[in-house]
Formats: C-alpha cells, sequence, structure tokens
C-alpha cells in the first residue's frame, strides 16, 4: 500500500519578489513621508509662524477676521499632515503612469519593466524635492532670517521664481517660474538614469532622458497647462 506524499503550497520565486518590491516601495513611501512631515513641521514652528501670518493678514484685513482665521488654523493644523499621504501618493503613481508608456515602444530592455519598478524610481527621486525643503528651511531660519510672508511666497530654491520681478510679474507664470529649477532637473536625471538602470543598460543614457522628456515631459507640460489656466482665469 503505498502512502501518498503530503504536497505542500511552494510560494513561487515571481510572487515572492513582487511581495518583496511592494513591501520596499511602502517602506520608501513611509520615510518620504515622515520627511515631509518633518518639514511642515519644521515650516509651521519656525519659518510660517503665527506671528508672521498674523503681520502679513492685518495689513489687509480686520483684526476679528484675522482672529478667526487663526483661531481655524490652529483647530485644523492636522489637515496638512492627513494630505500629505494622499497628495504625494497620487503625485507619485502619475509619474509613474507616464513613464509607463515607454513600453509601448519597441526598444530593447524594456519589456522587463514593471509598474512597481517605475514607482520604486519615482519615490527615488521624490527625495530631491525633500532635500529641496530642507534647503529653503536652511535658508529662511539661518541665511535670510529677515525675510516677509511675501518673500516667503515668492521663493523656490534655485528656481527662476526667485528672478520673477525681473522677467514678469503674471501670476500666472509664478507656477512655471517655479519648476525651472536646479532640483526638477536633478529629478529629470533621477528619472533617466533609473531608466536606463532597468533597461539593463541596453540602451544610451540620452535616449533614456529622451524616453524621460516625451513621458514624464509631456505630463508635466500638460499639468502646468492645466494650473497656468485655472490661475489665469481666476485673474478676472
Amino acid at each position: 500500500m503505498k502512502i501518498a506524499k503530503k504536497s505542500f503550497p511552494t510560494l513561487k520565486i515571481s510572487t515572492y519578489i513582487s511581495n518583496l518590491n511592494k513591501m520596499k516601495n511602502f517602506i520608501l513611501f513611509i520615510s518620504i513621508i515622515l520627511c515631509y512631515f518633518l518639514l511642515t513641521y519644521l515650516d509651521k514652528t519656525f519659518i510660517t509662524t503665527n506671528s508672521k501670518i498674523f503681520d502679513f493678514l492685518a495689513k489687509d484685513y480686520p483684526n476679528d477676521v484675522v482672529q478667526n482665521y487663526m483661531e481655524s488654523q490652529k483647530k485644523w493644523w492636522w489637515i496638512n499632515y492627513m494630505a500629505t499621504p494622499l497628495l504625494i501618493g497620487i503625485k507619485v503613481l502619475l509619474v509613474a503612469f507616464c513613464l509607463n508608456f515607454i513600453k509601448l515602444l519597441d526598444l530593447p530592455g524594456l519589456d522587463n519593466i514593471k509598474f512597481s519598478d517605475l514607482i520604486f524610481l519615482t519615490l527615488i527621486g521624490e527625495s530631491v524635492f525633500i532635500i529641496a525643503g530642507f534647503y529653503k528651511f536652511v535658508n529662511f531660519y539661518w541665511i535670510d532670517a529677515d525675510y516677509s510672508m511675501e518673500t516667503l511666497q515668492t521663493y523656490y530654491p534655485i528656481s527662476l521664481l526667485n528672478l520673477r520681478d525681473s522677467i514678469s510679474t503674471e501670476k500666472w507664470l509664478a507656477y512655471p517660474l517655479q519648476l525651472v529649477n536646479l532640483f526638477e532637473l536633478f529629478y529629470w536625471g533621477i528619472l533617466a538614469w533609473g531608466i536606463w538602470e532597468l533597461s539593463e543598460q541596453k540602451i544610451s543614457l540620452p535616449k533614456s532622458l529622451g524616453l524621460t522628456t516625451i513621458t514624464y515631459g509631456v505630463g508635466l507640460l500638460f499639468w502646468v497647462g492645466v494650473v497656468s489656466f485655472f490661475i489665469l482665469n481666476a485673474q478676472y
């Protein structure tokens, strides 16, 4: 009489790797969110202080209106922290979605790129903007400590927005000028380098940069157009 051997369910290596990638993306996402939480805390505590906000609003609004606004800010302080994971998550998914179009091209090494790989690449790139946030904090806390809210609102680290008065004072141009900065350039570089690596270096770096341009670049151009359109219409 033969004894039937028990068969145990085995976990496929591909499933294991997939789960590992998801865990890696989740840990990186949480790390990025915690960094943004820290930046928000530093900004609210040391840069965009209540006294700065009060002095800025008191010039144009009655005292009771300003007081009501300050009270609402104290009551709803947690909104910024709650919105951060949602906004960053949407941004990462949209960028990865744009980059995913490279797989439609008949180029070597692109067929094996997974969407989770693109999410990981986008999360790595997001660290550039965290550095930009700390750069901004250092600038206003230690270097340009005598700042106003007007200066704070029209500032982005190493961008054309800081030269806005010299270029144009049109409000709808503020967002496009903000995006022309050194950190955005680094972000493009990380995306291009990541695509090159994910293709197992079967495509050249210049071609990888071109792929970044026709995917992420086109999506960013569309987004800038939408934001500028709404800002322009809000002026009239």
